[in-house]
């Protein structure tokens, strides 16, 4: 089904501002009538994302979590900002559990209710901890890791709290920022004290997840991504954690980065090269299997191998 040419190219122009979405009403607006757009869902050409919200385009793998936030902020209209662990997952945020539902943060008096899929946070939101990413307005990094921190268990906070240090979302000069926002809130007791485990040098949710257990296991890692130089190849390497004294150190391997065939054949390559290098080094590796089996899988051999009863 095709539309006329003059609604059709007023559409594109307003989609291209808006990540693909239109309400029913600018539809309306621009000369597409009901019949079209149920035609245009029925075809698969369009998705109906929420009631009076449509996403005008066409995509293998749907469309993306900014135009489903934009459809939700089109029909709530202003004073409404993307909160949370959605407001995470648009700052690219890592260590978050899976969660479809679309998080929102809004002043008391808002009249937006919850609908399926989206929750709205009614909630005081200073000025200070609003901003906007790309058009799309949502709680600051600040503000969006103090949510984390209070609505999330212990490791997934913590995850979600390295991955901003990590990738410079937070900074140390944004501590008193968090704790502001913290402030007087329930729960706020327990997020400070978790604050004090996140480490900007963890690069995967896996290596804090591996960090938090040896730590709760009585055998905190002294080093955090242990450099070792390898002056034939004019490069080096690093281990996620590392006990050097003992020559031991352990490598968090995540779902995707080592799954391929290559990224095997270059662990095992490296591997070796850590083994010339380094004579006498324990390298354990660990999977998200292993995290799941702390005692078993990770504790144990840890404590074989640094000889610690």
């Amino acid at each position: 089904m095709t539309l006329r040419n003059d609604p059709l190219h007023h559409v594109r122009a307003i989609v291209a501002r808006q990540d693909g979405v239109m309400t029913a009403a600018q539809l309306h607006d621009a000369g597409v009538g009901r019949g079209t757009i149920r035609g245009m869902v029925r075809s698969g050409a369009w998705t109906r994302l929420f009631q009076g919200a449509y996403w005008v385009r066409h995509h293998p793998r749907g469309p993306s979590l900014r135009a489903q936030v934009r459809a939700v902020l089109l029909m709530a209209g202003p004073n409404l900002v993307a909160a949370g662990p959605t407001a995470a997952r648009l700052l690219g945020i890592q260590g978050l559990p899976h969660d479809p539902t679309l998080h929102f943060a809004a002043p008391y008096a808002h009249e937006v209710r919850n609908r399926p899929g989206v929750r709205v946070h009614r909630t005081v939101l200073r000025p200070e901890a609003r901003t906007v990413l790309r058009g799309i307005p949502l709680t600051t990094p600040a503000r969006t890791c103090a949510d984390l921190l209070l609505a999330l268990p212990r490791e997934e906070a913590v995850s979600t709290l390295d991955s901003a240090l990590h990738q410079a979302l937070l900074t140390a000069a944004d501590r008193p920022a968090v704790l502001s926002h913290l402030a007087g809130r329930r729960g706020a007791p327990r997020a400070r004290a978790w604050m004090r485990l996140a480490d900007h040098r963890a690069e995967s949710p896996l290596e804090t997840r591996i960090r938090l257990i040896c730590q709760d296991g009585g055998l905190p890692p002294p080093v955090l991504q242990w450099p070792v130089c390898d002056p034939d190849h004019a490069c080096g390497y690093r281990l996620d954690l590392a006990w050097p004294t003992h020559l031991v150190a352990i490598e968090a391997d995540g779902r995707t980065p080592h799954a391929t065939p290559h990224a095997l054949y270059h662990d095992r390559t490296r591997q070796n090269r850590l083994a010339t290098l380094l004579p006498g080094l324990t390298l354990l590796r660990f999977t998200w299997a292993d995290a799941h089996a702390p005692e078993e899988s990770i504790l144990t051999p840890l404590r074989q191998a640094l000889r610690v009863p």
